[in-house]
């Protein structure tokens, strides 16, 4: 018998195992994340399984922006052994249905390969860019900047234009739980992680900005014209494609899903 449902408590470990297996990440240095993190809901780890094995995949995540609630749907994975049977697709087309009963009518997800999404109704909405900052001769300490501070300037952007994506309370928690640290910036705020930036708010426009040589800024190519970040040589590791989606979505990769 053959089930496409949402996961439950006792096939969590089953539903991390073959993550691990087809990303090749480790299964113990995954385990404590899989399972702490803020986001973690198992009415949204869904699979297909044959019997008692777990053969495909994915993970559907909560958006909300001001023109409405959407989904995002990440960690496609089917067991090495059952690939190119159509696991993925019958999974996402399930999904999507699903997703579009509950009020979630927009979906949204990363991309490298683009062809199979594309046959799902997915179009291209942007590009992921990520390339070294062109930064201050000098590296400087800046100040840190208060959360609640950071919290009450994120949503008052996030309210000025329908297409930027909300956070509501569980997402923060989200947010906090990733490390990072945050810094004053120019009229804003900056948000490091290790040797990356994936979130910034200034309105000051600086062609150098004052972080670590070396730092790379990793984010959707319309936040990146908008922000004007300062960049050196740019790859594109993946797209964002979207479906039923009305308009450009604007967030930061701090909240990818």
């Amino acid at each position: 018998m053959t089930e496409i449902r949402p996961i439950k408590e006792s096939e969590a470990e089953a539903f991390l195992s073959l993550l691990c297996k087809v990303f090749e990440l480790d299964f113990n240095l995954a385990y404590d994340i899989f399972f702490t993190e803020p986001m973690f809901d198992l009415n949204r780890k869904w699979a297909i399984i044959e019997g008692q094995e777990i053969v495909s995949v994915l993970t559907t995540t909560p958006l909300e922006f001001g023109w409405g609630k959407a989904v995002g749907i990440a960690g496609v994975a089917t067991h090495p052994d059952r690939r190119n049977e159509g696991y993925g697709r019958r999974l996402i087309e399930r999904v999507l249905r699903d997703s579009e009963r509950a009020g979630e009518e927009a979906a949204m997800l990363f991309a490298t390969d683009l062809r199979l999404y594309e046959a799902l109704g997915f179009e291209g909405l942007d590009r992921v860019v990520r390339g070294p900052i062109t930064s201050l001769p000098l590296e400087v300490d800046l100040p840190t900047y208060d959360f609640a501070e950071l919290r009450a300037r994120y949503d008052a952007w996030a309210s000025e234009h329908p297409d930027r994506l909300r956070r509501d309370d569980r997402r923060w928690r989200y947010w906090q739980w990733n490390y990072r640290d945050s810094m004053a910036f120019g009229d804003g705020y900056l948000s490091l992680e290790n040797e990356t930036v994936r979130e910034v708010l200034n309105t000051s426009l600086l062609k150098k900005w004052p972080v670590p040589r070396g730092t790379e800024w990793l984010g959707t190519s319309f936040m990146t014209d908008q922000l004007e970040v300062p960049l050196g040589a740019v790859n594109v590791p993946m797209y964002l494609m979207g479906r039923n989606v009305p308009g450009q979505p604007q967030f930061f990769m701090t909240d990818q899903f």
